[in-house]
């Protein structure tokens, strides 16, 4: 048996453990699997998970997925041969998770938009400058993943995905948030690491169910009191924000707060030993600068 052949299955039962743990990011814990469209064929009644990212015989991204009656999963990353999805994807009507990631993929057919059950969308490491116009109109996503693309902006149309739990937004260029995200009323993991901001999106401020906030690797100098007031926040990451020499002094009012990184930030000593005696606890054992 072929290496990749061998081994795909055993990285596939890993990766379905680990999503298992994510809230709102769990697919199902048996998958039925085809690693390939060949042996896709053959699982064509029973397939759950379509993962053909080491397929060596993948030509274009399937056309025929309304055929699979139990399809849940699809996941052609890092496949460049799949880099054009056919309007046909949208005959997929249980699809709960697709993974585009890595494809070179620059737009998506306006058809996608009405895949009723998908949840999870993985876009990452594509190069896109803009957000394809379809995913404004995936309503049922919980998770939006558009790591390390070229975005220096989001459409005002972003804030229809009210359903968004989690977005990943790292490695863009983004210098603001739109400020419909505010209808993002049940996000709970944000993260803007690695963007350039020269300050928190005031949007943020309006996202009450946010619990992590990953504003690392920026260019930040100052955070807003009024993050501090976020009922649920309860991870902050700011490290590598190199002019960033103070901490809001209402951070030490955050009862519910257990992880602060500050790593590679021009905080000084005083103020460490200020925010490090004054805040509870269990976040000492969790802070560095």
């Amino acid at each position: 048996m072929p290496p990749k052949k061998r081994f795909a299955p055993v990285f596939a039962a890993a990766f379905a453990i680990l999503a298992a743990g994510c809230f709102e990011h769990s697919a199902p814990r048996r998958d039925v699997t085809a690693f390939s469209p060949a042996e896709a064929a053959t699982l064509r009644e029973t397939a759950t998970f379509l993962d053909f990212s080491l397929a060596q015989d993948l030509k274009a991204f399937p056309d025929d997925l309304g055929s699979f009656p139990a399809l849940r999963r699809v996941s052609v990353r890092g496949q460049k041969s799949a880099a054009e999805v056919p309007a046909s994807v949208a005959a997929a009507k249980g699809l709960y998770e697709l993974d585009l990631a890595g494809t070179g993929l620059k737009d998506l057919p306006p058809e996608a938009a009405s895949l009723p059950a998908l949840r999870n969308l993985y876009l990452s490491d594509n190069g896109l400058a803009a957000l394809p116009a379809a995913v404004c109109g995936m309503k049922g996503l919980t998770y939006l993943n558009l790591d390390r693309n070229a975005l220096t902006n989001l459409p005002d149309a972003i804030g229809d995905l009210g359903a968004l739990k989690w977005v990943r937004l790292n490695g863009n260029r983004l210098a603001d948030l739109p400020a419909t995200a505010a209808n993002w009323t049940d996000v709970r993991r944000l993260y803007l690491r690695g963007n350039g901001l020269k300050e928190v999106p005031p949007v943020i401020l309006q996202m009450k169910s946010l619990e992590e906030l990953d504003l690392g690797d920026n260019d930040l100098a100052a955070l807003p009191e009024d993050l501090c007031a976020l009922p649920k926040l309860h991870r902050i990451d700011v490290d590598g924000n190199a002019r960033l020499a103070t901490l809001p002094g209402s951070m030490t009012n955050m009862t519910q707060l257990t992880h602060l990184f500050a790593f590679r930030t021009a905080i000084p000593t005083n103020e460490q030993a200020r925010v490090r005696a004054a805040l509870p606890d269990p976040v000492r054992h969790f802070m560095a600068f």
